[in-house]
């Protein structure tokens, strides 16, 4: 939806939207039940106004537009999906 993403902590994020987007960046949730969380071998990280996300599989994040790490070390992302 042109939405902005925030810095997380200790991860600088280069937004690419033009200044007519837009201005309400997404917020990573970080209490409550949608808390990131480990599922079998999943990352689940939930974002604040999700009401705009697409959920078309060819506008989804590439792999490597994330970086993982474990005790520091990357481990690798395989897969990435959006539930609208």
């Amino acid at each position: 939806a042109g939405n902005d993403a925030p810095s997380f902590a200790a991860t600088e994020v280069t937004n690419n939207t033009s200044a007519s987007a837009d201005t309400t960046p997404p917020q990573l949730i970080i209490t409550g039940d949608s808390r990131p969380k480990i599922t079998g071998n999943q990352l689940v990280l939930s974002f604040s106004d999700t009401g705009n996300l697409d959920a078309d599989a060819t506008h989804k994040p590439a792999n490597g537009a994330f970086t993982v790490l474990v005790n520091g070390v990357a481990n690798a992302v395989t897969s990435v999906s959006v539930e609208a």
